[in-house]
């Protein structure tokens, strides 16, 4: 008798569970990131129910696989979209579908990411930009009041490589652009390469920002970045006019800003004993045990953040800063990479090395060349005693700590030992070094090691 009562109640529950199914619909998808080519894996998907007298958002993940789907929804029209962190950066909604649900139905959707194209074309409506050049934009504002800073400009500098195949050159060109703030504040800087470190800088009023790194990927063609200014943050133009001349050196920037944060490896692991500071402050520290740091006394608005460890490239990125208050940063670094131990090798590539210094050295119009006698005769204690007396240079800091400044965009050159590039200045000892090439500006450098702020090769002795 128990039995037949269970069955009853199972039959009964199998028909209302038809019921509902017959009364109600489904909505089913995938979804794609375009600019990467990708399933759009764990993306929040959200199907809000249109014209009824109380909306409902309802919320679905994507699996491993971008698909999702939506059970037992009631008839009527929905708007489906999904949420994106990427959109989210370039402040870009995810495009909306308008889906009506029908009972004993299953809709089937498609949603995807727009395609670089697409987010160029939206950000630069009317222009056609070809490949290999995206889009930077974004705000700029009072770094004290928050207030949109009007007639703002904001420049970016870049680095053109150019092959040329049948005389087998590679020759380098630098280019400029430049645009103005609206009356909002808004900037919108169209066709700057992709790929390619961009030096930015912000003017306003007759003084000058920092200078600081970024990089449009060209996947998606497009990097939104909000820049600020404060006048403790700036410095006057005729400053630094001076100091890229070499009649006087621009003194250290302070303020009342803090930053905290914490340094990690890819795996999570924290990195000790590194060093983080602000560019154009004194302000340095190391991580400690926890790979934490803070730094005080810092100039507010729009300022480049370094974070360096002997044998790793290092971290520069800008980062917002307000007087008074204190950021906090998560930094993630590159792995390790040793540099290479002194080694014997043969008389025949010990020559050709010192060869290739020689043919350099002939062939520069722009490079300062050091050999290992000329090193010898000025007696260094540490490879930075080389710059002191260079016009287009200037060292911050002493030993391990010191950081070589190009004046001319007041930013790091990259240091290259050998072949490792971006190391510090004076990570390998005068009585190690062979011979020096210093190139101030990227014209004339080694094309595998331009940089924007110049180059500094290390030969070591072998």
């Amino acid at each position: 008798m128990r039995s037949l009562v269970i069955i009853a109640l199972l039959s009964s529950v199998a028909r209302a569970t038809d019921a509902q199914s017959a009364s109600t619909g489904r909505i089913e998808g995938t979804i794609v990131d375009s600019v990467h080519a990708t399933p759009l894996a764990g993306a929040a998907v959200n199907a809000t129910r249109l014209g009824a007298e109380r909306e409902t958002t309802l919320v679905a993940l994507a699996d491993e696989r971008g698909h999702f789907h939506f059970e037992s929804l009631l008839p009527g029209q929905y708007a489906v979209s999904f949420v994106s962190a990427f959109l989210d950066s370039l402040e870009f909604g995810g495009p909306a579908r308008r889906v009506a649900v029908q009972p004993g139905e299953a809709k089937s959707v498609a949603l995807a990411v727009p395609s670089g194209a697409t987010l160029r074309a939206l950000a630069c409506p009317g222009l056609a930009l070809s490949k290999g050049t995206g889009v930077l934009l974004g705000t700029v504002t009072d770094a004290t009041t928050d207030a949109p800073l009007r007639g703002a400009q904001v420049a970016a500098m870049w680095t053109e490589l150019t092959f040329d195949g049948v005389m087998r050159r590679v020759s380098t060109a630098e280019h400029s652009g430049g645009v103005v703030t609206d009356s909002v504040g808004e900037y919108r800087l169209c066709g700057v390469p992709t790929d390619s470190w961009l030096l930015v800088q912000v003017q306003h009023r007759g003084r000058v920002g920092a200078a600081f790194q970024v990089l449009v990927a060209e996947g998606s063609g497009v990097l939104l970045r909000h820049l600020s200014m404060s006048e403790e943050g700036a410095r006057p133009i005729a400053m630094l006019s001076a100091a890229q001349g070499g009649t006087t050196a621009l003194p250290p920037m302070s303020g009342t800003a803090s930053l905290t944060g914490v340094v990690r490896n890819p795996a999570g692991r924290a990195v000790v004993n590194a060093q983080v500071r602000v560019v154009s402050t004194e302000a340095t520290a190391r991580t400690d045990r926890d790979g934490r740091f803070a730094l005080s006394g810092l100039p507010s608005g729009t300022q480049e953040l370094e974070v360096r460890e002997i044998g790793s490239p290092p971290y520069r990125q800008p980062v917002e800063l307000r007087g008074g208050r204190t950021v906090q940063q998560e930094v993630v670094l590159n792995r390790v990479v040793a540099l290479d131990t002194v080694r014997t090798i043969s008389e025949a590539a010990r020559r050709a090395r010192y060869d290739k210094f020689e043919s350099n050295r002939r062939t520069s119009l722009t490079g300062s060349f050091f050999s290992q006698a000329d090193l010898e005769r000025r007696h260094l204690q540490q490879v930075s005693d080389l710059f002191a007396s260079m016009v287009s240079f200037r060292v911050e800091g002493q030993g391990g700590n010191a950081r070589l400044v190009n004046l001319r965009g007041n930013c790091s050159p990259n240091i290259v030992v050998d072949y490792k590039q971006n190391q510090d200045i004076n990570v390998v000892p005068p009585s190690l070094v062979a011979a020096i090439e210093v190139y101030p500006t990227i014209n004339g450098a080694p094309a595998e090691f331009t940089n924007l702020c110049g180059v500094v090769r290390i030969w070591i002795k072998q």
